[in-house]
């Protein structure tokens, strides 16, 4: 199994020269497909995240949408905005948006052996706060979570009362590295976006973070379970970063 993983869209193209540039079993996008501070128009986000969902209907097995909080505010059960929230247009990505959920072409979570995609990450201090039932797959848990009770992905303070996210009780769509590095529910190497980087960090083969479309172009591959870092071909070139924690 071959697995391509890409970071934030936030309204750019670039996946689409990695799907022309590679060839893969899967593709993971990791959230986060509109909103965008590089003078991307709300037109072309959205006009992007149509060609990505037409992607997702052309290869269903294929492409796997996850989705972030930038998507999360746009929703219809959502009653908070962050940053960069795109009033004028909301009505029509939210149309984006329902229609995508009610078609299945979205999810919160993607597990494949001991690799989990989520947005931000998964903590255990979020899971234990929601009740979660070990005895179910941790994807089917997050998953089915979404669908029956979707305000349980809010942003919330919690004991650090950072506005950032940055607290071990965030959500899977809104925790910062620094503690999902030290609260990481066990036994998954967790990848994710959400936070941008400069470079994809590799963190003690226990967290990636590829939230680097816009400034190294880098995203991950997994071929047969061994971890590579890719680049868009115009972008190729250059070391990355595979211990520090941030």
């Amino acid at each position: 199994m071959k697995i391509i993983a890409l970071g934030d869209t936030h309204g750019r193209s670039t996946w689409k020269s990695i799907v022309a540039e590679n060839t893969f079993d899967k593709i993971i996008f990791i959230g986060d497909y509109f909103d965008n501070h590089d003078g991307i128009s709300a037109d072309e986000q959205i006009s992007n995240f149509g060609e990505i969902l037409t992607y997702k209907l052309q290869h269903p097995n294929q492409v796997i949408l996850l989705i972030g909080n930038h998507d999360f505010h746009y929703l219809k059960h959502s009653n908070e905005t962050y940053k960069g929230y795109q009033k004028e247009h909301h009505v029509e990505i939210e149309e984006m948006l329902d229609f995508a959920l009610q078609n299945n072409l979205l999810q919160m979570c993607f597990k494949h052996q001991h690799f989990l995609f989520t947005h931000a990450g998964v903590t255990n201090t979020w899971l234990s706060n929601n009740a979660y039932d070990a005895m179910i797959p941790i994807d089917t848990f997050i998953n089915q979570l979404f669908m029956q009770n979707p305000k349980a992905f809010s942003f919330t303070i919690g004991h650090n009362y950072s506005p950032n996210g940055d607290d071990v009780s965030q959500t899977p769509i809104w925790v910062r590295p620094n503690s999902l590095f030290d609260d990481a529910f066990a036994g998954y190497v967790q990848i994710v976006g959400h936070t941008p980087k400069s470079r994809l960090k590799i963190l003690h083969q226990k967290i990636v973070l590829l939230d680097t479309l816009n400034k190294s172009g880098e995203f991950l591959c997994i071929d047969e379970g061994e971890l590579q870092v890719m680049k868009v071909k115009e972008l190729a070139g250059s070391s990355i970063d595979t211990k520090s924690k941030e």
